[in-house]
């Protein structure tokens, strides 16, 4: 039997041919450990979602532009999905547990800084830093688990409940976010919504240090340290000139810097694809892309992505500014969105395996009407809070069936040994989509004189591309070629991207 802290059989193995899978049982300090692991996804959900609701105060206390507000969502979740991929290579190198702790004592100190920020460079320079702390110690959860829960159906109990808290998270963020900047705190009570990350974290170092096992790495791939900064920089010069450009407009400086780096990441990726057809390691595998259902997926997380945080951004912004709600009403308000996504979420495997791309596309139509809905409804004059909460329940519905399907559907059809690639590949597109999304759908609701109707009709178009593209899916549905193992068989060149 393993030791408390070492595990020697791989996650993985199975049992020989003929014997029957022993159940595996669930301690009382597996349920510790899962709840300390699941903390790494709590406070990285929690910390995306609660700033939303707090911007207004933190720029009202602070002062700065729109610009530098749009920069403490969109350099937090690009530092996080620029390092991603390396975050989970760390951990096969060094050890998860090792690499959980650190991280989480990274983000720690990340967050102190956040709390104590007093210009708005001091407060972005740290959110960049958190969300790439977020970036080393989430991809150590899901390998701790696999680790701990080694048979397969309590393995996938444990994976629900971890998905579950990253739910409950996005739903007391927003609320936390109204509720602590409200406070009659004289130092700045926003400050708070960084600062309770401190004993949250510290708490999980020290009970981890003594609860979870150490995993040994079944393999130990080679960190792309050069890769890895071109890339952080190529994203971050990117995505900061345009977000000031929809500020300050395009002077010839930005628009320079802009076509730069942006010809600088289509020369990144052609030389990542270059090195992978020639067998060597990269940082961005190309292998996932043999697959059409991932191209499609990769489409339709981009475009819809663009959509999914730029919401709440710009709602969070347009409830405080154009309605004239309170920080604490408003995140009430968001609360009845959280409740719609979880409930929703919890249903949606179940059906995704039954109607595939058309129930998708269903949750992308739920959510182009109601936000038809916002339009028609959250207008400048007086709004009744049961309105707005029926509508935030309804888009919480159309969320929940859509963004937990989209990747389950991007991986399930791929075989065993592509799906971590992928799924690293994935979740980094999908963070920089987002961060691109507060950028331009930002830049579209501070910029144009009906910015609230501007920047919803642009989210309404995106999302229809979406459902597009999944469309495109549902007619190469009888064509796909399967290898009869119930997972997609590669186009017929292997090296086709």
């Amino acid at each position: 039997m393993p030791s408390k802290q070492t595990i020697t059989r791989h996650p993985q193995c199975k049992p020989e041919p003929g014997e029957q899978p022993a159940r595996q049982a669930i301690t009382l300090q597996d349920k510790l450990r899962l709840l300390l692991i699941s903390m790494s996804v709590f406070l990285c959900v929690l910390d995306l979602f609660i700033v939303n609701v707090a911007i207004p105060q933190i720029r009202q206390s602070m002062g700065g532009s729109t610009a530098e507000s749009q920069f403490i969502i969109v350099l937090y979740v690009t530092g996080y999905g620029a390092f991603l991929v390396t975050g989970g290579k760390l951990g096969t190198r060094y050890g998860h547990k090792k690499i959980f702790q650190l991280a989480l004592l990274a983000f720690m100190l990340c967050s102190l800084c956040c709390g104590l920020a007093q210009t708005p460079l001091q407060l972005n320079t740290g959110r960049l830093l958190q969300g790439i702390s977020a970036a080393f110690m989430v991809p150590q959860g899901v390998a701790l688990i696999s680790g701990i829960f080694i048979q397969e159906a309590a393995r996938s109990k444990a994976l629900g409940i971890y998905g579950a808290i990253a739910g409950i998270a996005s739903v007391l963020g927003q609320v936390l976010g109204g509720v602590l900047p409200a406070l009659p705190l004289d130092f700045g009570a926003w400050r708070l919504i960084f600062l309770i990350n401190i004993p949250i974290a510290l708490g999980t170092v020290l009970a981890a240090a003594k609860l979870l096992p150490v995993i040994p790495a079944r393999i130990q791939e080679p960190v792309q340290v050069r890769a890895q900064l071109v890339l952080i920089v190529l994203l971050v010069v990117f995505i900061c000139q345009v977000v000031l450009a929809g500020e300050k407009g395009w002077t010839p400086v930005t628009a320079l810097l802009i076509s730069s780096t942006l010809a600088g990441l289509v020369l990144f990726i052609y030389r990542q694809y270059k090195q992978y057809r020639s067998g060597r390691n990269v940082l961005l595998n190309g292998a996932p892309f043999k697959y059409r259902s991932f191209r499609l997926a990769i489409a339709a997380a981009a475009t819809y992505n663009l959509v999914q945080d730029a919401y709440f951004f710009i709602n969070a912004n347009y409830f405080q500014q154009g309605l004239r709600l309170g920080p604490a009403q408003t995140g009430m308000l968001f609360a009845f969105q959280g409740m719609g996504y979880v409930l929703a979420s919890l249903c949606a495997v179940r059906y995704l395996y039954r109607y595939q791309e058309r129930f998708m596309v269903s949750g992308l139509f739920l959510m182009i009407v109601c936000l038809l809905l916002h339009i028609l409804f959250l207008n400048d004059g007086v709004v009744s809070p049961v309105t707005v909460a029926a509508i935030l329940f309804f888009y919480g519905l159309g969320c929940g069936i859509v963004l937990p399907s989209m990747f389950t559907h991007a991986m399930h059809q791929l075989p065993a040994g592509v799906t971590p690639v992928a799924s690293g590949i994935y979740l980094t597109a999908q963070q920089i989509s987002i961060a691109l999304g507060v950028s331009l759908l930002g830049r579209i609701y501070f910029q144009s004189g009906n910015g609230y109707y501007s920047a919803t009709g642009a989210m309404i178009a995106l999302l229809g591309i979406t459902a597009l593209i999944f469309c495109m899916g549902l007619y190469g549905a009888g064509r796909k070629r399967h290898t009869g193992t119930g997972v997609e068989a590669p186009d017929q060149n292997p090296c086709q991207v």
